[in-house]
């Protein structure tokens, strides 16, 4: 049987026995953990997943839901970055040398993975998940961001093959690598938001869910809410503290962070989603509003926007453009019939598209054909 090395930040509890995710997990890459779950069932590859983390202080190896996690220790960031991660590179490059597999599979160029697996000579597959590089040019971005980004240009270029989420994150790689032909990859959405029902409030409420940072261009966003238009709408930044923006308007409510569950209760209750990104190679909270029958607007900056039909399911504006912005939340608002239908709009085939049986089939699709 062919061996499949998944080198990525899983959330440890992934390999836990029995499987328990933490009811207040944070910010975690949730399309890993869809990948994991679809996997279980696949009998074509012996899979095994590479996860570094600082809790763990000697390599274990767990066996457990069809697959086989590797559990090593992690340097510290800083270290990581002083040093070009000579450390992780070294655990996890001895790793598959035990392994010895037939392909490695790395997610992310944000941290120490994918500089690590770059110099593995067998088989290998970048699939994109931020694009640091993008985002500096866009925005301010902190300053270990800043730093990794300065590694991304020779990870990128040093992978034949790469998956992307979207044709904005196409885009962006082929920037860096002229040559590269990435393979399209819709990252799913969890299952817990195809089984939510709509019940959405009586009044119009829109949402923003996300963190707090300069690329996600929160402040142009409650600048469009201090319009005199939009003072009987409500919106509500999830992700994001009130001490952050002391000048913004009565009608916007800061949540602070939410876990998993509350922001499947927000997005039920909401009219709409709205997302005032710089830059963003595939927002995950675009995705799940599509799944669960909401209206999105995007700005032309965001990946994703291949599942909004302009007009009709959402709107897809320019990222400082106020007007613009103004005028997409009053028609996605203009009543609860409205937001209702736009949601409906093109819901199944997002259903389609972002679930996990269609990401696992194209992803063996593709490990398929790097291999042969």
């Amino acid at each position: 049987m062919k061996k499949i090395a998944i080198v990525s930040s899983l959330p440890i509890w992934e390999a836990s026995i029995p499987y328990a995710r933490p009811s207040d997990a944070g910010h975690y890459a949730v399309w890993l953990s869809s990948v994991c779950k679809a996997l279980e069932n696949q009998k074509n590859y012996e899979i095994h997943w590479l996860i570094l983390d600082k809790s763990v202080k000697n390599e274990k190896t767990i066996e457990t839901r069809g697959q086989f996690f590797h559990l090593l220790p992690k340097a510290r960031l800083t270290i990581g970055l002083c040093t070009g991660y000579i450390y992780d590179t070294n655990v996890i490059l001895r790793t598959l040398r035990k392994i010895s597999p037939d392909l490695v599979h790395t997610w992310g160029t944000e941290n120490s993975y994918s500089i690590a697996t770059s110099h593995y000579k067998g088989n290998k597959l970048l699939s994109i998940q931020g694009l640091l590089k993008a985002y500096s040019e866009r925005a301010r971005i902190a300053r270990f961001e800043r730093l990794q980004a300065l590694y991304e240009p020779y990870t990128i270029r040093s992978y034949k093959h790469i998956t992307t989420e979207s044709p904005w994150a196409t885009e962006r790689v082929k920037e860096i690598s002229p040559t590269a032909s990435p393979y399209h990859l819709e990252y799913a959405v969890e299952e817990n938001f195809f089984s939510s029902t709509r019940v959405i409030s009586d009044t119009p409420v829109c949402l923003y869910g996300g963190s707090n940072t300069p690329v996600k261009n929160i402040s142009t966003l409650i600048e469009a809410f201090a319009c005199p238009e939009l003072a009987h709408i409500k919106l509500i930044l999830a992700g994001v503290r009130a001490d952050a923006y002391p000048y913004a308007p009565e009608n916007v409510k800061f949540l602070g962070h939410v876990n998993r569950q509350e922001m499947i209760h927000q997005m039920s209750q909401a009219w709409c989603l709205v997302h005032p990104s710089l830059a963003d190679t595939g927002p995950t909270i675009a995705k799940e509003a599509r799944v669960m029958g909401l209206p999105v607007m995007m700005t032309t900056e965001c990946g994703s926007v291949q599942h909004i039909e302009e007009g009709k399911s959402g709107f897809i504006v320019a990222p400082y453009d106020i007007d613009a912005m103004r005028h997409s939340i009053l028609k996605m608002t203009e009543s609860k019939e409205t937001a209702i239908a736009m949601g409906k709009h093109g819901q199944a085939e997002c259903r389609q598209k972002l679930g996990e049986s269609t990401m696992i089939q194209r992803l063996l699709e593709i490990y398929a054909s790097i291999i042969s």
